[in-house]
């Protein structure tokens, strides 16, 4: 994974359309996912996602949309329709998916408050959400709250590649 610290991020909001920007600073972590407009498995994940943006409210969420195949008007119409407790950003350039070196959607990195990546990787262990044995993410985020460290550093990402922009 190529990603130096990362203290901030922006970009437009998929749904409004206005720019957003989010400090890691001040924040217990901050989430960052991944998310594809048409992949199923980054769809069976969402329900998972807002769960825990509920639960973990100290933590900062944010979506990233990077999959150049999938054009506005569907992404607009899929994250309008999820209801997301959280923000998705579109990456239209694939600049955040290539710093961090995300691959599928759901892709996870949980960043600390100084911008370390202090996990990256699937949310769970499942293309299916809601099937999921392990669900690497809410225990990534136990832990924290707890004030432990956590108990894992990376989780096997599984779903659709990210369709970079070069690529397309």
């Amino acid at each position: 994974m190529g990603a130096d610290k990362i203290t901030s991020l922006s970009g437009l909001d998929v749904i409004s359309s206005e720019t957003k920007t989010f400090a890691t600073a001040n924040q217990k972590a901050t989430i960052i996912v991944f998310l594809s407009a048409k992949c199923p498995c980054s769809a069976s994940h969402e329900s998972l996602l807002k769960d825990m943006a509920q639960q973990y409210k100290d933590f900062q969420f944010v979506g990233i949309h990077s999959n150049s195949d999938e054009n506005l008007e569907e992404t607009q119409n899929h994250f309008r329709e999820a209801r997301l407790l959280f923000p998705v950003i579109q990456d239209s350039r694939s600049h955040w998916a290539n710093k961090l070196g995300a691959l599928k959607t759901p892709h996870a990195f949980v960043l600390s408050p100084t911008g370390e990546v202090l996990y990256h990787g699937g949310v769970t262990d499942s293309h299916v959400g809601p099937t999921a044995k392990k669900h690497f993410l809410k225990e990534v985020l136990e832990d924290l709250q707890a004030g432990k460290p956590s108990r894992h550093k990376e989780g096997r990402a599984l779903g659709c590649y990210i369709q970079r922009a070069d690529e397309a």
